[in-house]
């Protein structure tokens, strides 16, 4: 399994989150088997957000489309955030605990 994992600095969160349930990037269409959305507790406008995926390439495909087709939007990163996005692809390779298979 290979997580991809994003950090979202947002202006706004209710505004980031109606953007980010409307998927424009196609999520599940490009293989994504779930999606967690964290909020920091002590900074409300951070985001975090999880995808699993089969595949490091098809976690790699989507992380591109974010990057060609959402983030490179002056819309995107200059209303909804206050600093671009980061991004880092994580492979997993131990599980513990509930939900460990």
């Amino acid at each position: 399994m290979f997580t991809l994992q994003i950090s979202y600095p947002v202006r706004d969160y209710e505004a980031f989150k109606k953007v980010f349930d409307s998927d424009p990037a196609a999520r599940a269409a490009s293989g994504a088997r779930s999606v967690r959305l964290f909020r920091d507790t002590e900074d409300r406008d951070s985001v975090a957000v999880l995808l699993d995926f089969d595949t490091k390439d098809a976690a790699t495909a989507f992380l591109e489309r974010l990057r060609s087709e959402v983030w490179d939007k002056p819309e995107v990163i200059g209303q909804l955030m206050s600093a671009p996005p980061s991004a880092r692809i994580l492979e997993e390779v131990a599980r513990e605990g509930q939900g460990a298979g």
